[in-house]
């Protein structure tokens, strides 16, 4: 068993599933180390193209991870494999790669198990005694309701409850808060405080289903997200995710490649999101069943999900509360680079929201 370096270039490799469990979707990864220079984070770049033997379509395979165990091995997913009774020959041609390294060191090709999330269900439920509806809001939710933008009236615990669930703006408009179903704060700070673009006069949109009835679309990419946290729209011993809210183009082509996200507050602290969900190659046991939507998704904290008022959210970005009476007021300073070949446009912001976790 050895390895073989890999610079660029066309090559080809052969694998056989002689050895796999049938009714059993497997992911393949291509199993490597970097050479010459050493990776530094969970994830990297390197954008490998690749293809099965017949296919005119090339796949891209955007970002590595670290393998499970700690032996210096990356990997980067391929593709989705339904297994059944019979034995494949899988012959998938490599192109080339784009990222930061020079050569790569390859192992081999990897099937692994499909891994499925487990469900989780919420059995939970309240009486309506306001002492029980009580114990679920923050201890400051009188003041809270005043700095609503519009007057807000409740008479029990529950009505006060509903109306921190539900949300509503604050700070003449440009801020949103909410409570989540345990009483933790949640709030969102609009594109207008947050976004720093490339134009000296942005282009805002009348937007009636955002927040704030505006969203901002970049007309030239470059994207670095600004702002403060105050102490006091936030939860102590908590914490926080933070979400980049935003609609994509009708041509989403241009976002598939991921983004790299540096945090200017903290240098050399980076990591990788998506705008556009991974799409990654699913072999079936015939070959016009193949299909490029995939059963489940890489394991990185930086994947888009729908959400239910019909924007797109993504995780940017991660802090702790640890007491916000004490805590003063966070800067959160990102700066946001895109990893593919071409410049995306078009991208439309709501704002970033900061949600327990």
């Amino acid at each position: 068993m050895g390895s073989y370096h890999y610079k660029n270039g066309s090559v080809t490799t052969h694998v056989k599933t002689q050895f796999l469990t049938p009714m059993i979707t497997y992911v393949v990864n291509l199993v490597f180390k970097f050479t010459l220079s050493k990776a530094t984070k969970s994830h990297e770049h390197i954008s490998i193209k690749y293809k099965l033997q017949g296919e005119t379509k090339t796949s891209t395979s955007y970002l590595a991870c670290e393998r499970d165990e700690d032996d210096g091995w990356w990997m980067c997913e391929l593709y989705q494999f339904a297994s059944d009774h019979r034995v494949v020959v899988l012959e998938i041609l490599f192109d080339s790669f784009n990222g930061s390294y020079t050569y790569i060191e390859v192992e081999g090709i990897e099937f692994r198990p499909l891994e499925k999330e487990d469900e989780k269900l919420d059995m939970q439920s309240i009486s309506d005694s306001d002492a029980n509806w009580e114990a679920k809001l923050p201890t400051d939710y009188g003041d809270i309701i005043t700095w609503s933008k519009n007057h807000m009236q409740w008479t029990t615990k529950k009505e006060a409850y509903s109306i921190l669930c539900r949300g509503f703006l604050i700070n003449d408009g440009n801020e949103w808060f909410s409570c989540d179903k345990n009483g933790k704060k949640c709030h969102m700070l609009s594109a207008r405080l947050t976004c720093i673009h490339g134009r000296r006069y942005p282009y805002w949109l009348s937007v009636p289903e955002s927040r704030f009835g505006e969203a901002l679309q970049l007309a030239v990419w470059r994207l670095s997200i600004k702002g403060k946290i105050q102490s006091k729209l936030v939860s102590s011993e908590t914490t926080y995710a933070t979400y980049l809210v935003y609609k994509l183009p009708k041509d989403e082509s241009m976002f598939k490649a991921p983004l790299k996200v540096n945090d200017i507050e903290h240098l050399g602290s980076d990591w990788y999101i998506y705008l556009v969900s991974p799409q990654t190659p699913v072999i079936r046991p015939k070959v016009d069943q193949n299909t490029h939507n995939p059963l489940s998704r890489p394991k990185i904290k930086g994947l888009p999900q729908q959400r239910n008022d019909g924007w797109m959210e993504v995780q940017i970005w991660e802090f702790h509360i640890q007491n916000a009476i004490t805590t003063k007021n966070m800067l959160i300073n990102l700066h946001l680079t895109h990893c593919g070949d071409n410049i995306p446009l078009g991208l439309i912001i709501q704002g970033i929201e900061f949600r327990p976790i």
